[in-house]
């Protein structure tokens, strides 16, 4: 069947009758995630995630980094056009020095900085690529004019940071791929409305974007997980509620962050490359590119009836052709069976797949792209509880600020807006951050009602 003619390239499936053999390649029709299954290749955040911001700005820009910029050679750079006693110099390349350098590389002195910090200096640059060039497909939909504005603006500028921009090395062009797509469009949304904010606040921005980045690089993979996982019954209209305990709370199995958080991302997160896989050859089958399966449904409901039997037949006979190939058996299928009944038998068929003893461990090391990223920032560990999600007093007041934005907003409609950007909290969350809103006179009281209570300004 023409259907299955390119889906069969894809997978290299060769061989004949039991020696018949395939590869689980994906990422080819259908590119949602930027997870890596080899363990070194995986981002483990060592050094936090100014790497893919560095990556994920140069993709922004259409450059790309060779090496490392020595800075030895700006500071030198800098100097020669600089008149100074020659019994300064010393001085002064100190002074240039700190300025620019620290025990981690470079200073980020100024947003424009950003595209000179490099790749970590091993296997796991492959995964910082990768996620880079994700937050510029699926968040930033490649529109870097909601924050362009920061990285170019010159007027007031600290007379070092002049001469350090102007002496910094020109980097590179570079033709980016477009490879990854955001099915869920409040996350992208949400990201550039924030970005666009932030950008607004030249210090602000530079001590917070990396953590913004991060926050929305979770937000949309923990979504898409949990989307994913429900298929056809999915919502995309906002976010499936995930709520979060406070860094400095206690909690117990009686929370919300205990019974609707952490728990329900790691149960759909088992699923996570069965359906990566499911949908990469539902794709094929198609004939479509980057479609989730509610896209994909919508394409069969839209179609002629002679096109949806064609469908029908395809993902009927590459079910039974997967099944005697990879699990070496024979699969019976009802002659009439409806179109959501066979995705979720090729789901099944591919999962029964993936549990053979040549693929054990695949799916956990896919998940662990996940839970890596949860670990270094939004997880905590919470004794017989397990890990949590997680709300430090930093991020909580980074994202407050950027919804409360330049006017005073109720306390509900804060609690709301968090909500939008994937933060939930129960009723003793809510009371905790009123709480430290207080001391930190963030709150304008109008009465002792919650409707009269509003949030002031951050910025």
């Amino acid at each position: 069947m023409e259907r299955l003619t390119e889906l069969r390239k894809s997978l290299r499936v060769k061989g004949e009758g039991e020696k018949r053999e395939l590869s689980h390649i994906i990422n080819k029709s259908a590119s949602f995630l930027p997870f890596q299954t080899r363990n070194p290749e995986r981002a483990k955040f060592n050094d936090g995630f100014l790497p893919v911001v560095g990556e994920f700005i140069r993709n922004s820009e259409g450059l790309k980094i060779d090496k490392p910029v020595e800075t030895e050679k700006v500071i030198e750079h800098i100097k020669a056009e600089v008149r100074m006693d020659s019994s300064d110099e010393p001085y002064f390349e100190k002074v240039i020095g700190n300025f620019i350098s620290g025990s981690k590389g470079m200073k980020v002195i100024h947003p424009f900085m950003y595209k000179y910090v490099p790749l970590s200096d091993n296997q796991e640059a492959v995964g910082e690529k990768s996620i880079g060039l994700y937050l510029n497909d699926a968040l930033l939909e490649r529109d870097n004019s909601v924050f362009s504005e920061v990285f170019d603006k010159t007027d007031q500028e600290h007379v070092l940071i002049k001469l350090v921009r102007e002496h910094m090395p020109a980097l590179d062009e570079d033709e980016i791929e477009n490879k990854y797509t955001q099915p869920l469009e409040y996350v992208s949304d949400f990201f550039k409305e924030d970005l666009n904010f932030l950008s607004h606040h030249k210090d602000f921005f530079i001590q917070y974007f990396e953590l913004l980045l991060a926050y929305y690089y979770f937000f949309s993979i923990t979504q898409f997980t949990m989307k994913v996982n429900q298929m056809d019954k999915a919502d995309k209209s906002g976010p499936t509620p995930l709520y979060y305990n406070l860094d400095w709370e206690a909690s117990s199995k009686n929370r919300a962050a205990y019974k609707r958080g952490y728990s329900q991302v790691k149960t759909a997160v088992r699923n996570l490359l069965v359906h990566v896989n499911t949908l990469e050859h539902l794709n094929f089958i198609f004939e479509t590119k980057n479609a989730d399966y509610l896209e994909l449904l919508e394409l069969y409901e839209s179609a002629s009836p002679d096109e949806q039997e064609s469908i029908k037949q395809a993902i009927s006979e590459w079910i039974r052709e997967y099944a005697s190939i990879v699990l070496k058996e024979e699969v019976d299928l009802e002659d009439d069976e409806a179109v959501h009944d066979l995705v979720k038998e090729l789901f099944y068929t591919i999962k029964e797949g993936y549990s053979q003893p040549s693929r054990s461990g695949t799916e956990s090391r896919y998940a662990l792209g996940v839970e890596q990223i949860g670990k270094k920032y939004f997880l905590k560990t919470r004794g017989s509880l397990g890990h949590t999600l997680n709300v430090s007093q930093d991020f909580l007041l980074l994202m407050t600020a950027v919804c409360v934005r330049s006017e005073k907003l109720s306390l509900k409609q804060l609690f709301k807006e968090l909500e939008k950007r994937g933060l939930f909290f129960d009723r003793q969350s809510r009371e905790t951050i009123q709480e430290l809103f207080d001391k930190l006179n963030l709150i304008e009281k109008k009465s002792d009602s919650g409707d009269a209570q509003y949030v002031k300004p951050i910025l």
